[in-house]
Parts: structure tokens; C-alpha cells; sequence
């Protein structure tokens, strides 16, 4: 805790001067805030993002069928019942949700109007993904896909995270599912649209982004799924 707070107040410290160097060298060319720049770098890294994604679900399926078929000592009881199907799809659901956290992150960084530690600095600042500038206020913040995504432990682990910083935030990146994150603490939490908002970025552009990348890994791991249908029978 005492190491985080610490690298916490070393980059709300540098980061005003970072946030204007970020903001006048956007300003100094075609600004990635115009809603064509935005949708054509948010449509690369979810490009990019399903591509990975895809190449790695080819290899799973793969990998599941091999382990499969050597009749090892099953760890699930997916694997014991010898369903194929749902042993990938078990595995493709959580590695998905997991990935997809950083995706946030590389996503919001587009903005001139935010900073992410580990990017930027190679800085890990435990309970903290991102640094925003919002009218003149530096907030550090726990970025999340929903406003669900924390489970009771989780929930009060990052309360203490964030409770040591000046000026902290709960993000979730869509405004779905009911708050797991108390509203009864000091720390305020954001949701959707209206992150993006203040970070500068339209909130419906990403939905469209992330839908069509969604629907592109969907539909290839329907046709992985059909393939191993067909081999089943």
C-alpha cells in the first residue's frame, strides 16, 4: 500500500506537465479526437485485438482436443465427461473477459486526456489503470468492463486500493449490470458514456467497435465449434 501511494503521488506529480505535452502535440496535428480519427484508431485495436484473439482460439481448440485425446487426469468435470465443447468454451469465456481489461486501457489511451502508467512509464501502481485529466483535476482510476465485474473480496480490495489517493475513481468501461462497487464510500464511480465523455471520446463509437469485434470472434468460434461437431459424429 505504502508503495503505491508513494509512485501515486510521483505520477499525479509529473503527470499535469505529461498531460499538456500529450494535449499540445494533438493539438499540433489532425486530433485523434475528431470522430474519423477516433473510429479508425478504435477500429485498429479492435481489429488487432479479435485477430490475436482468434489465432490464440484456433490454437485452444487444438490444444483442449490433444489433452482430450490422451485421456489425462481430468481437472474439470468438463474433461471427465470427455464434452469437448464446453471445454473450450469455458476456457474461451474467461480468457476473453481477462484480455479484454487491457483492451480499456489501450482503447482509452487514445485520448490525449489519459495515461496509463504501464504504458507509458512501465509503472505498475497496484489498484490503479489509469490516469485522467478532467478540467483541471488529475483522477486515478480503477478501470473495469462492468459494474459488476467485482465480486464481494474484490470489491472491498479495491476500496483500500483506491481509498489511499488523492482524487481516485471506479470506472466501469460499460454502463451494464448493477454496482458491485459501494456508492457508500468517497470514491466516485463512472459508468459508459459518461467516462468517455470525460476523457473526450464517444462513448457510441466504441459500442460499435467492440460489437463488431465480438461478433467476428463469435462467429469464428462457431465455425471452430461446427468443425468439431462434425469430427464428433
Amino acid at each position: 500500500m505504502l508503495k503505491a501511494y508513494r509512485l501515486g503521488k510521483i505520477i499525479s506529480s509529473v503527470s499535469e506537465d505529461y498531460f499538456q505535452y500529450q494535449i499540445e502535440q494533438n493539438n499540433n496535428q489532425e486530433s485523434v479526437l475528431g470522430l474519423e480519427q477516433q473510429s479508425q484508431l478504435i477500429q485498429k485495436k479492435t481489429e488487432e485485438f479479435s485477430t490475436k484473439f482468434i489465432a490464440w482460439l484456433e490454437k485452444d481448440f487444438e490444444n483442449k482436443k490433444a489433452i482430450l485425446e490422451r485421456h489425462p487426469n481430468p481437472r474439470n468435470l468438463f474433461e471427465l465427461c470427455g464434452a469437448k465443447l464446453l471445454v473450450t468454451s469455458n476456457s474461451v469465456t474467461r480468457s476473453l473477459s481477462t484480455k479484454m481489461g487491457r483492451l480499456w486501457e489501450e482503447i482509452a489511451n487514445i485520448s490525449p486526456y489519459v495515461i496509463v502508467p504501464e504504458f507509458e512509464f512501465d509503472i505498475k501502481i497496484t489498484g490503479v489503470d489509469i490516469v485522467i485529466l478532467s478540467e483541471g483535476t488529475v483522477y486515478l482510476a480503477q478501470l473495469k468492463t462492468l459494474k459488476g465485474t467485482l465480486t464481494g473480496s474484490q470489491k472491498t480490495r479495491a476500496e483500500k486500493e483506491l481509498g489511499i489517493h488523492n482524487n481516485p475513481l471506479f470506472i466501469a468501461a460499460f454502463d451494464l449490470g448493477q454496482w458491485t462497487f459501494s456508492k457508500n464510500t468517497q470514491i466516485p464511480r463512472l459508468a459508459g458514456s459518461e467516462f468517455w465523455h470525460k476523457i473526450s471520446m464517444d462513448y457510441n463509437l466504441v459500442e460499435n467497435h467492440v460489437r463488431s469485434m465480438l461478433q467476428r470472434i463469435d462467429k469464428a468460434f462457431s465455425k471452430l465449434a461446427a468443425s468439431e461437431r462434425q469430427n464428433m459424429e
